[in-house]
């Protein structure tokens, strides 16, 4: 028998509250419920205003507020990726203390890092994200302000990263994901199972543009980034690109991309998911069928991000 436990994923992102409630049993993920609201102006650093909003969006959709997991801002968090032989993990938090305080541009001391990392022979691929503690003790005090007690904060790349994994069964060769907003995108790169290389884009506005125009904007700006990726390396190409977030269901940008970049493209959504029985619906939602009831699972689209807080829990 397994038992079941309840997730909770949060990311504000932008004028966006972006929630999920998964049960998890056994090795299976149950998708009970989900919001994605928008409020427009809504502003960050109005930790009173933003904790009142949330709170009222679960508690008026019945979210549990246990075992809540969440995603801080691209812009509060600097990312660095580098190697090191592999050690023991006592070992290793120092070591990436170490290689850190060489990197961030304020004091240790004022600092709080996390890493993720993969083993590459006797090296190990590290990409450590590190921010100042008064960015993170402001977004905590939202959540504390919205009786929300945080089991753990994490940035978009490790988010991804977390997705990229649990659809590749932890075997990656090479490839490039970019989850797309209204106005950033995300993209990432991982290679050997590592994180090799992320960028956020940001001050772009795809909301008043149409698929031709959003295609080209996006496409130019991944040739841009693979161009530098690959400057001066001597490396294997890139397996393929996925595509996320609000053009994940949309083929017809999908091809478009593909022509631009001349690589294999597909898009990713938690509604593939579950249309792909790789997630399921909870008892709670079963009685929806994701074809005919498509316009009620529709903001999932953005939500790729959010999921990836959750999952390899």
């Amino acid at each position: 028998m397994f038992f079941a436990k309840f997730f909770t994923a949060i990311e504000i992102d932008h004028e966006h509250f972006k929630i999920l409630e998964v049960v998890k049993k056994g090795r299976g993920y149950f998708l009970n419920n989900f919001v994605n609201a928008k409020f427009p102006g809504l502003n960050h650093e109005d930790i009173s205003g933003v904790a009142i909003n949330l709170s009222k969006l679960m508690n008026d959709n019945k979210i549990s507020k246990k075992n809540v997991f969440a995603n801080i801002n691209d812009n509060a968090v600097h990312s660095y990726n580098f190697e090191l032989p592999d050690m023991p993990r006592n070992d290793l938090n120092k070591a990436v203390e170490y290689e850190i305080k060489k990197l961030i541009p304020f004091p240790i001391s004022s600092c709080i890092f996390d890493y993720i990392f993969a083993k590459n022979g006797s090296t190990l691929n590290i990409t450590a994200f590190a921010s100042k503690a008064e960015d993170i003790n402001n977004f905590k005090e939202i959540f504390a302000s919205a009786g929300i007690k945080l089991k753990s904060i994490e940035c978009k790349t490790a988010s991804v990263y977390n997705n990229i994994m649990f659809l590749s069964n932890n075997k990656v060769d090479h490839l490039l994901l970019c989850d797309i907003g209204e106005k950033a995108a995300k993209i990432v790169i991982v290679r050997d199972n590592a994180v090799n290389f992320e960028r956020t884009i940001e001050g772009i506005n795809l909301k008043d543009l149409n698929d031709d125009e959003s295609a080209l904007l996006i496409g130019d700006e991944l040739k841009k980034t693979v161009d530098f990726y690959f400057a001066g390396k001597s490396i294997a190409p890139i397996d393929s690109i996925i595509l996320t977030g609000i053009y994940s269901e949309n083929e017809g940008f999908n091809g478009k991309i593909m022509y631009l970049m001349r690589l294999k493209t597909y898009s990713i959504s938690i509604i593939s998911l579950l249309k792909e029985r790789k997630i399921f619906l909870s008892k709670r939602l079963i009685k929806y069928d994701i074809d005919e009831n498509y316009d009620f699972f529709k903001p999932l689209e953005e939500m790729w991000a959010t999921f990836g807080l959750i999952v390899n829990r």
